[in-house]
């Protein structure tokens, strides 16, 4: 049957429509909000979309736009309903800025929505797919919700039967893939640009900014990652580049295994290959490391709360499944202890590692079948680890001191999480978003949890620790979900003095945080782009315009008395709305300075002493142009 994702806000509209449609002959995926809509497309991939044109936006995006930008998303027909039937249609001028193959004002009307359809799926199919469109074309084999962390049954899964195919994820707007061939992940990409191979080496110092950039150009111009480090200039080849690129995989599957929000699918097939660099890595390996990384310990260990009592023993699985595993040397001790003679409540609580490693480990091996229990003790394992001779007590381990400066770096990062802003305290600035506050959260709250110090003695830290788990989690209910986020921003806003001329507008201030953000990243037109976004929400506000009068005139492309002119006309609006914002005046003096008109760049910094003659910038300025 075709699917068909179907987006409504108006829940008597969307359950007749549902009813309408499953009786065409349509799988329907039905919705009320375009951040869902966003996750079922990228997850369910649908042959044909019907959108509400009063969905509202999506960080001042239409759902329409987002999904035109997905890889996907250029293909599949789209069309637009109204509310004719309501008697308020907005008619086809609302889409003509939309990207959709069809506008239907009344779809309750018969005759009208159904046959539209038909003829565009009809269309659609009629056009041969190759490559990674058509694996993602065919029926997910495996789909779901990602609440209650489904994907590290579903990778053992993919290894087992060993599966060629691509795991989709979905949260909000963003969407990541893992290619698998032969049950082993080998591939990865995302829609996000920080999940990007340019990024992760930029964090990993392989290198500059200005490499990276170069990185990422040559990769969406169709380069290989060799010829796009080698264009570069950065020296990365043979195995050296294979590791950095299996370190890329490891780290950004392992991401993937952690997220517990939005919507997953898996398609069968390995089309993809001539469209994708693949390396292997250790099929199972991120399954553990991922798990280590993301998991709250209590997911783990619920998992095993019924074998407490029981005497794990190593599985023949065990041995087969070794190599894929790439256990290090701490979790083979641990390993060599599973052996059918200690109780999992021993081996646990005093076993050789460390309890969070142990308890990780174990769950792992209950996985993917590497560990069996026993109601009582077993004579040996049956593995390649049993020649090893074991006492069946383990004598109980004291816990250690914490060191002196662990402690008191967690309680001052413990004031920090409790007194700042819930931005403060996850580290981050006002313009991160839902991807950023994920990984921000999950990273400090694992940091704090009690279960990282399992092998300390912390009772004077429990309290403290407790607290800074309350308050982070208070953190992400709040800054995970837009519309709660927003409201928290409104909030801060109005509690302190940001120096704007105009009532402040969250989306606009976000916006601007963006483009300073990637100013420092000397990303000139992502900061151009946030600019005019911030000057669209709130024209009023002069302090915008210099931000992108700066943007448009730092700009790589262009000459550079055309930038200026373009920057100057910028500057000449806002000074029509804030003669007086310092910022305006000393941009446009630098720019003539750039342009070899001293004596006008003068006049101008002149002019800024004459209101504010303690102005450090206007008298530094004006040194460098001289008196």
């Amino acid at each position: 049957m075709k699917t068909l994702l179907l987006a409504e806000s108006h829940p008597p509209t969307l359950e007749h429509l549902k009813g309408l449609l499953s009786q065409a002959g349509y799988t329907v995926r039905a919705v009320n909000d375009p951040v869902t809509a966003l996750e079922h497309f990228a997850a369910d991939n649908p042959d044909v979309v019907v959108l509400s044109v009063d969905l509202p936006r999506v960080e001042g995006a239409h759902v329409v736009h987002l999904i035109r930008g997905h890889g996907q998303g250029g293909r599949v027909p789209i069309v637009a309903i109204d509310k004719g039937h309501l008697g308020r249609a907005r008619g086809v001028s609302s889409v003509l800025d939309l990207k959709v193959n069809a506008y239907v004002a009344d779809p309750l009307k018969p005759g009208e929505l159904v046959p539209r359809l038909e003829s565009l799926v009809r269309a659609a199919q009629a056009v041969p797919l190759s490559g990674l469109a058509a694996t993602l074309s065919r029926p997910a084999v495996n789909s779901g919700e990602l609440k209650g962390y489904p994907l590290p049954a579903l990778m053992h899964s993919i290894y087992r039967l060993r599966r060629d195919g691509v795991l989709v994820v979905a949260h909000r707007g963003l969407s990541r893939r893992v290619y698998f061939l032969r049950g082993g992940p080998v591939s990865y990409d995302s829609t996000a640009k920080a999940d990007s191979l340019p990024a992760f080496l930029l964090a990993r110092n392989a290198l500059d900014a200005q490499q990276a950039q170069r990185v990422a150009e040559a990769l969406d111009s169709g380069l290989r990652i060799g010829a796009a480090l080698a264009d570069a200039g950065v020296e990365a080849a043979g195995e050296e580049l294979l590791q950095l690129l299996r370190d890329f995989n490891r780290d950004r599957v392992e991401r993937v295994l952690g997220m517990r929000e939005g919507r997953y699918a898996f398609y069968a097939g390995d089309d993809f290959t001539s469209e994708v660099a693949s390396v292997e890595v250790p099929p199972l390996a991120p399954v553990l490391d991922g798990a280590r990384r993301c998991f709250p310990m209590k997911v783990m260990a619920a998992s095993l709360r019924a074998h407490m009592s029981d005497y794990p023993v190593r599985s023949q699985e065990f041995g087969r499944d070794l190599q894929a595993m790439a256990l290090d040397t701490d979790d083979l001790k641990v390993v060599m202890q599973v052996n059918g003679r200690i109780a999992l409540k021993d081996l646990l609580a005093h076993g050789r590692g460390e309890l969070r490693m142990a308890c990780s480990l174990l769950w792992f091996l209950k996985l993917t079948g590497g560990v069996t229990f026993s109601a009582t003790p077993v004579a040996t394992g049956s593995d390649v680890l049993s020649a090893a001779v074991l006492p069946d007590r383990i004598a109980p381990r004291k816990r250690k001191t914490l060191p002196p400066e662990t402690a008191a770096s967690l309680r001052e990062e413990a004031l920090r999480i409790i007194t700042r802003s819930y931005f403060g305290g996850l580290g981050l600035d006002i313009a991160a978003d839902a991807e950023a506050v994920e990984r921000a959260y999950h990273e400090t709250a694992m940091r704090f949890h009690p279960d990282t110090y399992a092998e300390f003695d912390i009772s004077d830290l429990k309290d403290l620790l407790e607290s800074v788990q309350d308050r982070l989690s208070a953190s992400y209910r709040v800054l995970s979900v837009e519309e709660k986020r927003k409201a928290y921003l409104q909030y801060l806003f109005s509690r302190m003095d940001v120096g704007r001329n105009t009532a402040v507008v969250v989306d606009a201030e976000i916006a601007l945080r963006r483009g300073t953000s990637a100013l420092k990243r000397q990303d000139y037109p992502t900061a151009a782009k946030a600019f005019e976004e911030a000057v669209s929400l709130n024209p009023d506000e002069p302090e915008y315009y210099p931000f992108l009068a700066w943007a448009t005139y730092r700009r790589p492309t262009g000459a550079l008395v055309v930038r200026a002119q373009k920057a100057q006309q910028v500057l000449k609006r806002a000074l029509s709305l804030g003669p007086y914002v310092e910022r305006l005046h000393l941009i446009s003096a630098i720019i003539d300075m750039d342009l070899g008109d001293a004596p006008l760049a003068r006049k101008k910094l002149l002019r800024v002493l004459e209101y504010n003659p303690y102005s450090q910038l206007a008298k530094a300025a004006l040194r460098k142009v001289g008196r």
